[in-house]
């Protein structure tokens, strides 16, 4: 998927940058099997517990072999073990083109921001967007969440 908009110092009014680590997982259990035959399938980081705290996350697929459960087990595990970026990023311009580029960003489209106080140079994912248009001036505010 290629970026929609590049977000940069020239265009950016205000960046608020936060880690989000309510999504953190790092102890997996995952459930497969019948009733009477399941089998339990675990994964774990021994790195991320300590630094963060044990978070645990159950699920249950009776349909899934012992094998299919392992590498879903690292995918989950992979996917949300460390915390990731959250921005908000809002923008104000009074020129064509970039009202023409700011009203085509949609919800779940990658963009990417290049901050250069911060250091940010990362591709994000729309999560939100609010807009307020008045007298040929567009003033947008975009919530973004790190693409992993």
């Amino acid at each position: 998927m290629m970026s929609v908009f590049t977000f940069t110092n020239s265009n950016m009014v205000n960046l608020t940058y936060e880690l989000a680590d309510a999504e953190i997982v790092n102890d997996v259990l995952m459930i497969t099997g019948e009733a009477g035959s399941e089998k339990l399938v675990r994964g774990y980081d021994p790195v991320t517990i300590p630094k963060y705290g044990r978070r645990s996350y159950r699920v249950d697929r009776p349909l899934v072999d012992e094998a299919e459960a392992e590498a879903q087990v690292t995918a989950i595990l992979d996917r949300n073990i460390e915390p990731y970026a959250v921005l908000e990023v809002d923008v104000v311009s009074n020129s064509p083109e970039l009202i023409e580029a700011i009203l085509s960003i949609k919800l779940s489209d990658k963009v990417t921001v290049q901050e250069s106080t911060s250091g940010i140079d990362a591709d994000f994912i729309v999560d939100g967007v609010s807009l307020d248009i008045a007298r040929h001036i567009i003033q947008a505010s975009y919530q973004l969440v790190q693409a992993r």
